[in-house]
C-alpha cells in the first residue's frame, strides 16, 4: 500500500511532469540533457519527500531547481572547454560561426526555439511536438516558421 507521501509525489509528477521537462528544453535545447534536468529535479523533490509541504504548490520548486541544475551543467561545460588542450577547441571562424548561431538562437522566445529544436533538429513530427508543448499543430508551426524567419535575418 502506498504511503500517502508517495502517492503525492505521483500526483506531482503526472501534474507537472511535461511542465518541467519543457522548461528544461527550453533551458537547454537539447533533448536528452532537459530529460536529465528533469529527472534530477523530481529525483530531488524525492530525497527531500519527508520535509516538503505537499499541500502547497510544487511548479515552481520544481522550475527553480531545474534552473539551478542547468544553471550548474553549464558552468560544468564551460570549465571542461576552458580546460581543453588549444587543440581541441575549434578554430576561431568556427568559434565565431557557433557564437553567431548561440546568439541567433537566444534571440528566439522559449516556444520558437524549442519548437524548431524539435521539428528540425529531432525530426519530430509537427503533431508530437505540439502535443508535447501543449500546443496547437498549426501555433507549432507558426512558431517555427517566426523562429526560421528570425534566424535568417540574424
Amino acid at each position: 500500500m502506498a504511503s500517502s507521501i508517495e502517492i503525492a509525489y505521483e500526483r506531482a509528477y503526472e501534474d507537472h511532469w511535461h511542465d518541467v521537462f519543457r522548461f528544461a528544453l527550453a533551458w537547454t535545447n537539447d533533448w536528452s540533457a532537459a530529460e536529465d534536468l528533469a529527472q534530477e529535479s523530481y529525483l530531488r523533490l524525492w530525497n527531500r519527500r519527508t520535509s516538503v509541504d505537499w499541500q502547497r504548490p510544487l511548479l515552481a520548486w520544481l522550475l527553480v531547481t531545474t534552473r539551478r541544475l542547468a544553471t550548474d551543467r553549464f558552468r560544468a561545460i564551460r570549465r571542461r572547454v576552458l580546460r581543453a588542450p588549444k587543440s581541441a577547441i575549434p578554430d576561431e571562424a568556427v568559434w565565431d560561426r557557433w557564437l553567431d548561431v548561440q546568439a541567433a538562437m537566444a534571440s528566439l522566445s522559449a516556444l520558437e526555439r524549442t519548437a524548431l529544436v524539435l521539428t528540425a533538429v529531432e525530426a519530430v513530427s509537427y503533431a508530437d511536438a505540439a502535443a508535447l508543448l501543449g500546443t496547437s499543430a498549426g501555433a507549432l508551426r507558426a512558431a517555427v516558421s517566426r523562429a526560421r524567419d528570425k534566424l535568417e535575418v540574424a
